[in-house]
């Protein structure tokens, strides 16, 4: 096999185009062509290849699955038919996906939606149960000082971190509905407490509450002419 075919199949595969793909040179020279490609992508690459195989074939509910395609592609047998394909790959991915539920696999990367009214659809009530142990498990650090604000009368007139953009973010990311509402406000690994209230906001409204790390006051006031600043520091 030539490296121009190699390459062929590799931007045919990337393209999503694999049931054309099958059905112009036949499963058996279609995987010979996915092992040539495994052999020279690494582990992150292929996986994204792997969805796009997936997507291709027609199985979208399944884009997204922590799993190496090829495992189960080379169980299927040489001369099968798409339609044999789809319903192999179907049944094997939706077994394997439920023994990795049950061990901590993770479903950021899958699209509930596109469960509906498919097989795939027996594997939305685990998911959705293990996204809200996500975000029960995730503790969002505020890393810096926070500061109470008062006025010279005691009474708090707000709140503010040094620096601003102390609230960290990179845990939330890792969970589904947390990279879901983060995306849908526009936040990056940082934000500032107002930032934060958005995302306990969008939260509520799901019926989820977040954790952040409680800070310690520090036992130091500085007095100004209008306002007092209590500095607090993180654990």
């Amino acid at each position: 096999m030539t490296e121009t075919s190699i390459q062929e199949i590799f931007n045919r595969i990337s393209q999503i185009k694999s049931a054309g793909v099958i059905e112009r040179y036949g499963f058996s020279e279609f995987l010979t062509f996915a092992r040539e490609v495994r052999e020279k992508v690494g582990d992150d690459v292929w996986l994204e290849v792997g969805w796009d195989i997936l997507e291709g074939m027609g199985l979208e509910e399944l884009y997204g699955c922590d799993y190496d395609i090829l495992e189960a592609l080379e169980s299927i047998p040489p001369k099968s038919a798409l339609v044999d394909i789809q319903s192999f790959l179907r049944h094997t991915l939706v077994e394997t996906l439920l023994e990795q539920f049950e061990s901590g696999g993770t479903t950021v990367f899958l699209d509930i939606g596109k469960m509906l009214e498919t097989p795939a659809a027996v594997l939305i009530p685990t998911i959705v149960e293990l996204r809200k142990k996500e975000i029960e498990n995730t503790v969002i650090p505020i890393i810096g000082k926070k500061l109470a604000i008062y006025d010279v009368y005691m009474n708090e007139i707000g709140m503010t971190t040094d620096p601003v953009n102390s609230v960290h973010l990179e845990d939330l990311w890792m969970t589904a509905y947390g990279s879901q509402v983060l995306l849908l406000l526009g936040l990056g690994l940082r934000t500032d407490l107002d930032g934060l209230r958005k995302i306990e906001v969008v939260m509520e409204k799901l019926g989820l509450n977040i954790t952040t790390k409680i800070a310690e006051i520090i036992r130091i006031i500085l007095f100004k002419p209008l306002v007092i600043y209590i500095y607090l520091k993180c654990f």
